[in-house]
């Protein structure tokens, strides 16, 4: 019999989301016997003895380890002097403009901090996904091209994402929302089903099928699933 056991240094699934949110995915893992353990941060792996040792936390023997290492800035960001002392680069939120002018800098590089709080002695960031990079990109391509025509630049990136949370066998949960909200990130979480894993499949065809009548028709179709959904997606 498979054991699957997650750690995490978090303190919840999805924190930026908020613990409504974060408790219904931790409700998700443990509905498909995935035993979540927050607040675990590791410091090292000892492959001889099969054993996770984490910071005042006790060991964890494991027979196969999947691990994601700290995410850490690019180099260039670095010596270019554009990132701050945790190697990301600061950006304005809604135009990603850096502090050096006619320089944008977008997707998992930047560090955007979030206006809404759930603690209030605790800031929040913007979560490095794909969603917010492609937002983002189509922000950043407009401006630009406003500017070298002389044209006002008007296009904001405003926070809105989603993601789908694949759960196996074709089921899949999905949640969105605004995280620029205020006082804190309005994010909710649909029930699992069969819709939000076909969604994911529709929207990776549609990003892999080079332009024409294909790519189009798949937009056609998950933008008229969007709002038959209630779901304020637009790609």
């Amino acid at each position: 019999k498979v054991q699957v056991h997650l750690f995490t240094p978090e303190p919840q699934p999805m924190p930026v989301a908020g613990p409504a949110l974060g408790d219904a995915v931790r409700q998700m893992l443990e509905g498909q016997n995935i035993a979540f353990h927050p607040l675990h941060k590791l410091t090292s792996v000892n492959s001889q003895s099969r054993e996770l040792l984490f910071e005042n936390k006790e060991p964890f023997k494991y027979d196969l380890l999947v691990a994601i290492p700290p995410h850490r800035g690019p180099r260039l960001a670095r010596e270019a002097g554009l990132a701050n002392e945790a190697g990301w680069i600061p950006v304005d939120r809604a135009t990603l403009r850096t502090r050096y002018e006619n320089v944008h800098a977008l997707g998992d590089v930047t560090a955007i901090s979030i206006p809404g709080r759930w603690k209030a002695d605790v800031p929040l960031m913007l979560p490095k996904a794909g969603v917010f990079a492609h937002a983002q990109a189509e922000v950043v391509a407009r401006r630009i091209a406003d500017e070298i025509s002389g044209a006002n630049a008007k296009e904001t990136f405003c926070g809105d994402g989603y993601c789908m949370l694949e759960a196996g066998e074709d089921l899949a949960g999905f949640a969105f929302g605004n995280f620029f909200g205020e006082p804190s990130p309005q994010v909710e979480l649909r029930r699992m089903g069969r819709a939000w894993h076909w969604g994911k499949v529709l929207f990776e065809q549609w990003w892999l099928t080079p332009h024409g009548l294909k790519r189009e028709g798949l937009r056609l179709a998950l933008t008229l699933g969007g709002k038959g959904f209630g779901i304020p997606a637009v790609i």
